[in-house]
């Protein structure tokens, strides 16, 4: 292969159980700004073992002006279909998304542009919530978080708190992933495991490396929130995941206190909002509460997990042991 063939940019998607969305997907890249031949598609069938393939059959059948590859992982989970897809990229770049995402014209080249003017590992774009039927006004707006990023900034700035990334807008260089490692399988959607955090665990774990990334809100893509997301059965499962999650990126980076929120003051305002949103008959802040008690709940049970596994989080790992710290939640 020629040095002419090989790709700038790959787009890296895993699909399990949503082969509807990868044909749109797919027309929506071939919009894009960004010269069809300076990109590549990477599609992982990360669905269940079978002799039927609805993902290869969506996608062998279309005619799109980039090569598209359709690839297969058995193991379950976000996190090992992406790695998959990235590892067998040919970009220099990677740039992950997810099948029902609708990237604006301009995204990849506008993360691209980013990328290439402020040398940095990743850059992430905005991705904007749509929500059915308006079900964003009942909402608050730690329960909007638990879909993604509510907070953008207007201009470039570094992925630090308050601001964050999201995995289904994401381009970072490949080989430097591949140098500091991928994303972790323990974190990140496992089937009906609602597990997260793998993309801030992945780019937290580059910033200890010294490699930085840049959000970039003009590389835009909308993501719909569909209404079995907005019931309390959701936010409880989600919590519970996110708990476990935050937990679990203790081993290998700093967590930032404002993302853990779990000590004994968390649960009481938690226990509070429970009881007032009852009494008010407030549902948005008796679903926030409740959900803040399942996934304080989970944050500490997995720690405790953990430790009796003798698994030592990064934070205490650097230094002698001693006695537990309540500056730890």
């Amino acid at each position: 292969m020629s040095d002419s063939d090989v790709p700038l940019v790959s787009v890296v998607v895993s699909a399990r159980g949503n082969t509807q969305n990868i044909r749109s997907l797919l027309n929506a890249l071939a919009k894009q700004t960004l010269p069809a031949g300076q990109m590549e598609a990477v599609v992982v069938d990360n669905d269940l073992p079978g002799p039927v393939r609805p993902i290869a059959d969506a996608v062998g059948d279309g005619d799109w002006p980039f090569p598209v590859r359709v690839l297969y992982e058995p193991t379950p989970g976000l996190s090992a279909g992406r790695n998959r897809g990235i590892c067998a990229a040919r970009g220099q770049y990677v740039a992950i998304t997810d099948p029902d995402i609708t990237p604006d014209p301009g995204w990849l080249q506008a993360l691209v542009t980013a990328i290439e003017e402020e040398t940095v590992f990743a850059v992430g774009g905005r991705t904007d919530l749509e929500y059915p039927g308006g079900q964003v006004t009942t909402l608050t707006k730690a329960l909007r978080e638990c879909h993604g990023a509510v907070d953008w900034p207007e201009r470039r700035e570094f992925a630090e708190w308050p601001y964050w990334v999201t995995g289904c807008n994401l381009l970072f260089e490949r080989q430097t992933a591949l140098d500091i490692g991928l994303f972790r399988t323990d974190l990140g959607r496992r089937g009906r495991w609602m597990g997260d955090c793998e993309d801030l665990e992945f780019v937290d774990r580059a910033r200890q490396h010294g490699h930085q990334t840049l959000i970039e809100p003009t590389a835009l893509a909308s993501h719909p929130v569909y209404r079995p997301e907005t019931t309390l059965r959701y936010f409880l499962r989600q919590g519970v995941g996110h708990g476990v999650c935050v937990a679990r990126m203790h081993l290998s980076v700093m967590v930032e206190p404002a993302a853990i929120q779990a000590s004994r003051e968390d649960m009481h305002a938690a226990f509070i909002g429970l009881a007032a949103g009852w009494t008010f008959l407030d549902r948005s802040r008796a679903v926030e509460a409740a959900r803040d008690l399942a996934r304080i709940s989970a944050y500490h049970f997995e720690r405790g997990r953990l430790r009796l596994l003798g698994r030592r989080p990064i934070a205490l790992a650097q230094q002698p042991p001693k006695k537990e710290s309540p500056a730890w939640t």
